[in-house]
């Protein structure tokens, strides 16, 4: 069974073009994929989910 490759923020960044704190307003207002956290301080994204957000076929859930 292939298991998705997870991300953290740094590369989300680097791959979206945007800076953190844009990330997380545009988490905010439902812009952009909410990820998942796996501790208080660190929150991880389904690689499948940046690659969508990039396509532009990312939905709000």
């Amino acid at each position: 069974m292939d298991q998705e490759r997870l991300v953290r923020i740094s590369e989300v960044q680097r791959r979206v073009g945007l800076g953190r704190s844009t990330i997380w307003l545009w988490i905010k207002q439902g812009r952009f994929p909410k990820g998942k956290k796996l501790a208080a301080s660190v929150t991880v994204w389904h690689e499948s989910e940046i690659r969508a957000f990039i396509a532009g076929n990312w939905n709000v859930k």
